[in-house]
């Protein structure tokens, strides 16, 4: 039969958390989620606003340019 024997240097002292810094901790990665996505959902709405107002312009460039003569004198 063998029996291993477990040296207290190879232990060591391991501390487990507290609950408090537990809790804090989950806490914090929480609101760092939370504020990832609402950064990402206001990146979202951005670019949604920037696409919508370069599909608005996209026919400014015919009117810009008046070379044609108009059909009705004013």
């Amino acid at each position: 039969m063998n029996t291993a024997v477990l040296s207290s240097v190879y232990a060591g002292q391991v501390q487990t958390p507290s609950t408090f810094s537990l809790i804090v901790r989950a806490m914090m990665s929480a609101l760092a989620e939370s504020r990832a996505r609402s950064a990402a959902r206001e990146l979202r709405r951005h670019e949604a606003l920037m696409a919508d107002l370069g599909r608005k312009q996209d026919h400014s460039s015919d009117f810009l340019i008046q070379s044609n003569d108009l059909p009705f004198k004013i």
